[in-house]
């Protein structure tokens, strides 16, 4: 189970694999799917307000958030994108499970996050303001 220092809280979208949500709560993780709540052929602007309204951390496959630079996260507990090629739920649960060991919620606070099985970039408003790798 993750330590309270990296408790992240997140909410899933539609984009998002079910089977990979269940892994993560396995794990020990805070994770709410948007089919959970209801929230079926919602916009991407309804799940960036659910997010934020629930206080949890957007988490996504879906690469159009990586294009919505007039976005504005400020106030926002984040948003990652989950980059994978491949879109199997044992790919998806090794990004995430590599990510979230890797990053802390202050890390992902007001900005968009894009996960690969290799690297970590950060941006904020369309600029990368940083990279890691894995």
């Amino acid at each position: 189970m993750p330590s309270k220092k990296s408790y992240i809280p997140l909410y899933a979208d539609e984009c998002f694999p079910v089977p990979v949500t269940t892994y993560l709560k396995s794990l020990g993780y805070s994770i709410i799917h948007a089919y959970d709540q209801n929230f079926i052929q919602k916009s991407d602007y309804f799940h960036l307000f659910t997010s934020k309204k629930l206080k949890r951390v957007l988490i996504t496959l879906d690469r159009d958030f990586l294009y919505y630079n007039q976005v504005n996260l400020d106030s926002h507990p984040g948003v990652i994108v989950i980059s994978s090629g491949s879109a199997t739920p044992p790919h998806i649960n090794k990004i995430c499970e590599k990510l979230l060991k890797n990053i802390t919620k202050n890390f992902i606070k007001n900005s968009l996050i894009k996960a690969t099985i290799n690297k970590i970039t950060k941006l904020k408003q369309g600029v990368v303001v940083s990279e890691k790798f894995l």
